[in-house]
């Protein structure tokens, strides 16, 4: 989809709720796009080096995905195919926050986020420019679908407010679980549940789990048991996945304010 709006320069939004509305396309410079139809601002900012963000400042109720969105939400789309001088760009997430909607519940972020990014250019000693169509969603007691089109062009000088915006949200990006002195101490994965037992060098203090899977798996807010010292914690989630997913890899997203860590369980 987000292919055929950058040949077509469509669209940059819909409102959904019993008819789509589309609104006209708009492409918009570092400073950022003020969407006149969703309370919110959205741009790209630059940072040092190869690193750039998805600065997002949504009004006060409405939310913005996590890369797995949770109950009926919509994953965010990056197209950056117009990019100059660009191989790739790696998209890093900050740790989400489990927010209630309705009778279900989503993941994502309210407020402020930003999504730091890795820039890998092509010709290393020239300067390289971002163009990204982003297909997304916020909601708030309605959801909106939006389609729009952010440009950067990288300069020497790099504001530093940007700077320090990206090192805040770079330090709340999960690490690696070795990294970040977690280890998998057992796990179980039933019919119905999933048991994950985690070890923390750190004493955690109120820990979540946040599980990714097959996009047909399903995975629920888990009941947590946790050691009077913090260094031990189980998950017990409901779970429920199609027959024959049951072998593949899951991933883990443990947050708690002493750390945010992820890991990969084994089949």
């Amino acid at each position: 989809m987000i292919k055929a709006l950058r040949r077509l320069g469509s669209l940059a939004g819909a409102l959904i709720v019993v008819f789509p509305i589309f609104w006209p396309p708009a492409a918009v410079r570092a400073q950022g796009l003020q969407l006149p139809h969703v309370p919110m601002k959205i741009a790209l900012i630059q940072g040092s080096a190869d690193e750039a963000g998805l600065h997002i400042q949504l009004s006060p109720g409405w939310k913005f995905y996590w890369r797995t969105p949770g109950e009926g939400g919509v994953p965010a789309q990056f197209d950056w195919t117009g990019s100059r001088n660009v191989t790739r760009v790696d998209v890093a997430w900050p740790a989400p926050k489990r927010i209630p909607l309705g009778k279900s519940e989503i993941y994502g972020y309210g407020g402020e986020v930003v999504l730091p990014l890795r820039v890998e250019r092509r010709q290393a000693d020239e300067a390289y420019g971002l163009d990204l169509m982003i297909e997304y969603g916020v909601c708030k007691d309605i959801c909106i679908l939006r389609n729009d089109r952010l440009i950067l062009r990288s300069q020497d000088t790099v504001p530093i407010a940007n700077l320090a915006l990206l090192a805040k949200w770079r330090a709340r990006v999960p690490q690696p679980a070795a990294q970040a002195g977690l280890q998998l101490v057992s796990h179980r994965l039933k019919p119905d549940r999933l048991i994950v037992v985690l070890g923390s060098q750190t004493p955690l203090q109120n820990p979540d789990l946040f599980v990714e899977g097959s996009a047909e798996s399903w995975f629920g807010r888990p009941s947590i048991t946790m050691a009077a010292d913090g260094r031990e914690v189980r998950f017990d989630l409901a779970a429920t996945y199609p027959p024959g997913k049951a072998g593949q890899p899951l991933r883990l997203t443990l947050v708690d304010p002493a750390l945010q860590a992820e890991l990969v369980l084994p089949p």
